[in-house]
């Protein structure tokens, strides 16, 4: 697979987590992106992140040590014109 075309997404219970989580990834010097969710993923919140798959570990060490909050984190590679998902959180 290839790892450009690969990234995060990280979902949210609300627009409010959404917005927190933003500002804790721009305070760490991730670069992001806040999207819509996609409808294959989760209707839980409208709002969602794109993270750079690089940033995998961080993300998930910054969730561990409860700096970042989010729903769920998923995998995104797309591949063939289809997105295949991988929930990792």
């Amino acid at each position: 697979m290839e790892r450009d075309n690969t990234f995060l997404i990280l979902t949210f219970d609300s627009t409010h987590h959404a917005m927190r989580a933003e500002s804790v990834l721009k305070d760490n010097d991730l670069s992001i992106k806040t999207i819509p969710t996609p409808r294959d993923i989760t209707l839980s919140c409208g709002l969602a992140i794109r993270v750079n798959i690089a940033d995998k570990d961080r993300i998930i060490k910054m969730y561990e040590d409860e700096i970042l909050d989010f729903k769920n984190l998923y995998e995104i590679t797309i591949l063939n014109n289809e997105r295949v998902l991988k929930k990792i959180i």
